[in-house]
């Protein structure tokens, strides 16, 4: 029997999901960021030097821990989505989607068949107990599309994008938005940038679509989680424990 995307199903029960971005990918610490009990974890494949074949252990333990693992892939490109789905993505999310084109081709390279032309090929199915043809029967139901809007140009075609199916979230990339509407990548929470944020959630809300983003600091996760971004990733156990070792040693050489 295929395993339900429990993510997927509290998303369309109007639940937030929050996850957190994986920062190691030695499977006692994964474990371990795994027992935290995230609701899906951000396994990131555009920025770092990992693999298709360093992850998928990873990738493996997080179904059997029942969380949600999150693929970000290095760019629209159907191998790259292909292979994040065969070693066990429950998730793809794909960057820089600035168009309608984009978006429907991203659609297309993520959904077997009759929705996209993806190829079949589920790795990770055997070492989860589970069948092949129920994966594929059921994979378009239950993996989920996160398509990243990170440029002022994705703006400017936001209501194209909105209008394409297929896709489940539109996460908003506050940093990279930064950067191409010329503002620091120290001042995310720019005016400008609150302003974007807040129509998207607006415009995906009423096509259906659900809407994402990531901050370090939980606190912005509360004030976007209240403007009805769902799917939210928090930081990562790394930074967070981190900060907390230094706030120690500030509190305790005060003394």
């Amino acid at each position: 029997m295929y395993f339900s995307n429990n993510v997927k199903q509290m998303l369309k029960n109007g639940e937030t999901v929050l996850g957190a971005s994986m920062f190691s990918v030695e499977p006692n610490i994964a474990s371990q960021v795994y027992d935290c009990k995230p609701d899906w974890i951000w396994i990131d494949l555009e920025h770092t030097p990992w693999s298709f074949e360093t992850i998928m252990p990873i990738t493996i333990l997080a179904h059997k821990k029942n969380v949600c693992p999150v693929i970000r892939v290095g760019w629209n490109d159907p191998a790259l989505i292909k292979k994040a789905f065969d070693i066990g993505a429950g998730g793809v999310m794909i960057p820089q989607i600035n168009s309608a084109e984009e978006a429907e081709a991203a659609v297309k390279y993520s959904r077997y068949s009759p929705l996209g032309e993806r190829g079949v090929g589920p790795w990770f199915a055997t070492q989860l107990g589970l069948k092949s043809d129920e994966i594929v029967k059921n994979s378009n139901n239950e993996t989920l599309l996160i398509l990243q809007m990170e440029s002022q140009k994705a703006f400017n075609n936001l209501d194209e994008i909105l209008e394409v199916d297929g896709y489940d979230v539109i996460l908003v990339g506050p940093g990279d938005l930064s950067v191409s509407l010329g503002i620091s990548l120290n001042d995310i929470h720019h005016p400008k940038i609150e302003a974007i944020m807040k129509e998207v959630s607006e415009k995906a809300l009423k096509k259906g679509k659900f809407v994402g983003t990531t901050f370090n600091n939980y606190k912005y996760c509360e004030k976007w989680i209240k403007e009805n971004y769902k799917f939210m990733n928090v930081s990562n156990g790394l930074e967070l424990g981190l900060n907390k070792l230094k706030s120690v040693f500030q509190d305790l050489r005060s003394l």
